[in-house]
């Protein structure tokens, strides 16, 4: 399945059980021979920092706001999500199933 990437970018999820968890932020993807294949996809608003600062610049930030459990970034195998329809993925998971980055 093709499905352009700036569609996914910021659209909310579901989990299997209809709860929020969040907007996907970003991509992992690994290189094949003809195409990039999405590995993974991070999900929370803390992902969004990531993705738009530079990682030095966001180390303290993302400290503080871990130990405060305020961080939240999940990151689901791309099996794991449902995009039959990608303006409202779904996760094939609970959201109790789900790991956070560390």
């Amino acid at each position: 399945m093709e499905i352009n990437v700036e569609l996914l970018l910021g659209t909310n999820v579901r989990d299997v059980d209809g709860d929020d968890i969040g907007r996907i932020e970003e991509l992992r993807v690994e290189r094949d021979e003809k195409a990039l294949l999405v590995d993974a996809y991070l999900i929370g608003a803390s992902a969004l920092i990531e993705r738009l600062s530079a990682w030095t610049l966001v180390r303290p930030v993302t400290r503080f706001l871990n130990s405060r459990k305020l961080y939240s970034v999940y990151r689901v195998p791309w099996q794991d999500m449902d995009l039959t329809d990608p303006l409202h993925p779904r996760l094939r998971i609970s959201k109790r199933d789900l790991r956070h980055v560390p």
